[in-house]
């Protein structure tokens, strides 16, 4: 093998892995440079100096892909020690030449790259052509800008075919002289765009600077006569390395080097040529790392665009799917299908102890690494520091969007709020905070209520405990015991009155200290605030201000205080205590007076002390009566309490249902079949199903749950409507209002589920056949523009090929500028025709995953994708016909 061969050999076998790590990039690239064997071209240096300047020069304009195209020549030699040396750079350089067709006023400059097979194996098939075209000149005479063919463009089309190598044209600075349409007019330009081979082989006008004007031929014009359109490209036509880089740029996005993949860029001009880099502006996982498990050392780099994991079937395509998806945080959703498959998957595949590290870029580019290690919660760490409370979900990943195997496929109970909860992701994860908070205080105020539900009971129990102490009083008092117990009767009202004075005085105390450890820090570090814009207004609000602090003082002081009192009010009952002790005799020898008379007297049943006692239960009765009363009327105003906080909660429910509302219509908006309706707690059969759960052997009829559930919307407005509802139920009235009653802090928090309705071209979509829901789904779900990452597991199922080419394809493509997918495939037309960024070949071998990256241009890949994926030749088959640009290989024959 040649030197030449060699060199072209090296340009083949560099990797996707070494110089495209992520898969296909942006790289600026120069398809016109000419070099010192130009004659145009001034070089003052030395010459052993010129390949090492010349590729200096390259790197500094941050040229990675070149085509040197001298004025009808080339000079094979010059070009191995140049392809060599930018090789060695990560620069792509082509073989090609800068062609002055025998065409127009003035001839025409056609820039030619060839592909490598032109100088394979130390050949070179080049100068026979230069030679060919310029048959019966002399190299001296044709190797300068002002030599001409013998032939016309057509022609050396002709020629350029009859060598059966690839090539690709591109028509140099097209609006100056010499260039293709300043030399042909509209008519020529017409009748070249119907030529077949100008339209196969013509991949790009360099140079092109009128877009619309109609009094000059601009691109408009040419694009109408042409009846299609080539790339816009860019060349410095530099005549000195100085030049080079020159002008204005334009930019591939490839992921190998090679021609074929810079063929296939200008071919795809619409998502891999442009002005300047499409900067990816939204948040992206851009790197993964496994620790133990099945990928234990693996880092696995995503594109920003489009990623695709491919292997056989049981390679560990779905263990990357449901790795990333644990990483992450994101949950299964309420309705997954295969559930106990998918989270065995993640166990296995990370190990005992194993761990997954992503690195991911939020929307403003700041670089984040989620860890988690199997059994353990998600951290986050931002430069190697743990940053505690970082929403993953939001701050890291914005609202990435996740279904793994069938859950696309699968329309049963549930689906429809799996889906919308999915999508929502976190946009009502605010209100919802709210709604759980709410719903304590409901529970919390619905068990005070259902404390005083038995007021009614308790009074006449107690009413009934004094009315039979009064009565036995009575016939005390006839043998004028009141008047002589008097003395200690008022001594144990008095005693009772100290211990309920000293205890009220006791929770005031605590109360009061309470409510200063409610609000004192808020109130006192408020005088911290500085304001950045109104700091003269805050200080004269500072100023009234400082009257609550005054207030504050006083309270603090009051409650010192009274901490200071409460121990001289317990020793002022002490001392009652002792005044009572030392009285003790004389009242023990009035009971034995007062007894020794009612015996002498006959009435050896009544006994003195039982006497205090039924006074002490008269006493105690009529407090509780009063009690009770004062209770009957915080009764009243608990339940009020209880309906604001119920309407409270209510409301919020209701503003839930609006943000989701508001949220179905964005999604709504981005795809005109197919919308969700929402509608407000109208799952009917779920209020029914919830009822019957709580009334569990109550024998209450299923008619009967149908009529309430048909009669109240909630039941909270069971619960405001006792009247109604009795007159509904008749005698099954009483052992429902047991059940509610004992239950009531469930039933007052529990919410008739909202009902979602997914409807495809005006019928729900349940109607439609299952290839046509899967269709539907598949392009609404990733139609979404709200999710900057949307991860799936084998979306192809229970779609037809040509609905995942004409629908589905085309929609990545148009979207994955801006939303980042990881697609795991057995279907090769998501890597080949959706012109992935990123291929990931999965291979299981002896309890290990093992990983192979590289881009759609990477010929290795495609290899892969041929050789393991179902239906891969027949894809790469439909792209060589689309774009006409695949040359056959043996792996495609």
């Amino acid at each position: 093998m040649g030197e030449l061969g060699r060199e072209v050999e090296m340009a083949t076998i560099r990797t996707t892995s070494d110089s495209f790590p992520a898969g296909s990039t942006w790289v600026r690239a120069d398809f016109h440079l000419h070099t010192k064997a130009d004659k145009e071209f001034n070089y003052t240096g030395e010459d052993n100096s010129f390949v090492k300047a010349y590729i200096e020069a390259l790197k500094k304009a941050e040229i990675k892909v070149g085509l040197i195209t001298n004025h009808n020549k080339f000079d094979k030699g010059e070009f191995a020690a140049l392809r060599k040396g930018a090789m060695s750079e990560g620069i792509l350089l082509l073989p090609g030449v800068e062609l002055s067709v025998n065409d127009g006023a003035h001839g025409i400059h056609m820039l030619i790259a060839f592909g490598d097979e032109w100088i394979a194996e130390g050949s070179d098939h080049i100068n026979p052509f230069l030679q060919t075209v310029f048959q019966g000149k002399t190299p001296v005479e044709y190797e300068n800008e002002n030599g001409r063919t013998k032939e016309g463009l057509v022609t050396i089309l002709e020629t350029l075919k009859s060598y059966h190598k690839d090539f690709f044209l591109i028509f140099a600075h097209v609006e100056d002289r010499s260039g293709l349409w300043t030399e042909l007019d509209g008519g020529r330009l017409e009748e070249l765009g119907r030529n077949e081979d100008f339209k196969d082989f013509t991949h790009g006008f360099q140079k092109v600077r009128t877009h619309d004007l109609p009094e000059r031929k601009c691109r408009v014009k040419v694009e109408k006569w042409l009846g299609w359109y080539p790339a816009e490209v860019e060349g410095s036509d530099c005549k000195k390395i100085e030049e080079i880089g020159k002008g204005e740029k334009c930019y591939l996005k490839i992921g190998a080097f090679h021609f074929e993949a810079v063929k296939f860029a200008l071919r795809n001009a619409t998502n891999r040529v442009a002005k300047e880099p499409k900067q990816h502006k939204r948040s992206y996982i851009k790197r993964l790392r496994f620790d133990g498990g099945t990928l234990d050392g693996h880092e696995i780099e995503f594109s920003t665009g489009l990623n695709t994991l491919i292997g056989i079937r049981g390679s560990g395509k779905s263990s990357l799917i449901e790795a990333i998806r644990y990483g992450l945080d994101v949950p299964f959703g309420e309705k997954p299908q295969d559930e106990k498959y998918k989270k065995d998957l993640v166990p296995h595949t990370l190990g005992s102890g194993g761990k997954i590290t992503i690195i991911a870029v939020d929307g403003f580019g700041q670089e984040y690494e989620v860890r988690r290690i199997w059994g353990h919660g998600p951290e986050v760490f931002v430069d190697g520091l743990r940053q505690p409370g970082v929403s993953i979900r939001e701050t890291v990943i914005n609202k990435p969007l996740y279904f793994g195997q069938k859950d696309l496929s699968s329309s049963g109970e549930g689906f429809e709020k799996d889906l919308v909860e999915k999508l929502l992701g976190s946009a009502v994860s605010e209100i919802r905070v709210k709604i759980e908070l709410q719903k304590d205080r409901v529970q919390q105020v619905a068990g005070r209520f259902n404390k005083l539900k038995d007021i009614a009971t308790r009074r006449e129990e107690n009413q009934q405990k004094k009315l039979d102490a009064e009565f036995k009083f009575e016939r005390y008092k006839k043998y004028g015991m009141e008047e002589k117990l008097q003395k200690q009767m008022d001594f144990d009202t008095d005693g009772r009155k100290l211990n309920e004075i000293n205890q009220a005085v006791a929770n005031f105390a605590e109360s009061l200290s309470g409510i200063l450890v409610d609000y004192e820090d808020t109130i006192r570090n408020s005088l911290l605030y500085k304001s950045k814009q109104n700091s003269s207004f805050f200080l004269g609000y500072f100023e009234v201000f400082n009257r609550v602090m005054a207030q504050l003082e006083s309270v603090v002081s009051a409650v010192a205080n009274l901490k200071n009192i409460l121990p001289d009010l317990e020793k002022q009952k002490t001392d009652f205590a002792g005044i009572l002790q030392s009285l003790k005799e004389e009242f023990a020898t009035t009971e034995r007076t007062i007894a020794d008379e009612l015996k002498a007297a006959g009435v050896p049943a009544v006994r003195p002390d039982e006497f205090r006692q039924l006074s002490k239960t008269i006493e105690q009765a009529k407090a509780i009566i009063e009690e009770l009363d004062k209770e009957q009327n915080k009764s009243n105003a608990i339940y009020q309490e209880l309906l604001k906080e119920v309407s409270a909660l209510n409301e919020l429910w209701y503003q839930e249902f609006k943000l989701i509302e508001a949220e179905m219509a964005k999604v709504n908006s981005h795809h005109s079949s197919l919308v969700i309706e929402v509608k407000f707690k109208d799952d009917k059969e779920a209020f029914k199903a919830f009822l019957k759960s709580m009334m569990g052997g109550s024998n209450i009829r299923d008619l009967t749950y149908g009529r309430i559930v048909d009669q109240f919307i909630d039941p909270v407005a069971i619960f405001q409507e006792k009247a109604k509802v009795d007159e509904l139920l008749g005698n099954s009235a009483t052992v429902f209002w047991q059940y509610f009653s004992d239950a009531l802090d469930t039933f007052l928090v529990w919410q008739v589920p909202n009902r979602f309705l997914i409807k495809y071209k005006g019928k729900e979509l349940t109607e439609h056949s299952l290839g046509q829901r899967a269709s539907a789904l598949i392009l609404f779900v990733l139609s979404q523009r709200e999710h900057d990452l949307i991860v799936i597991d084998q979306p192809e199922d229970d779609l037809d090929n040509q609905t995942i080419y004409q629908d589905v394809i085309k929609l990545v493509n148009k979207l994955k500028v801006d939303t980042q997918f990881i697609l795991a495939t057995h279907n090769p037309n998501f890597p080949v025709l959706g012109d992935a960024e990123m291929v990931v070949s999965c291979e299981y071998l002896n309890d290990h995953i093992d990983v192979q990256l590289g881009s759609i241009d990477d010929k290795k890949v495609q290899e892969r994708i041929v050789n393991i994926m179902e239906g891969g030749e027949e894809a790469f088959n439909r792209r060589k016909e689309i774009y006409g640009i695949w040359k056959p290989r043996n792996f495609l024959k």
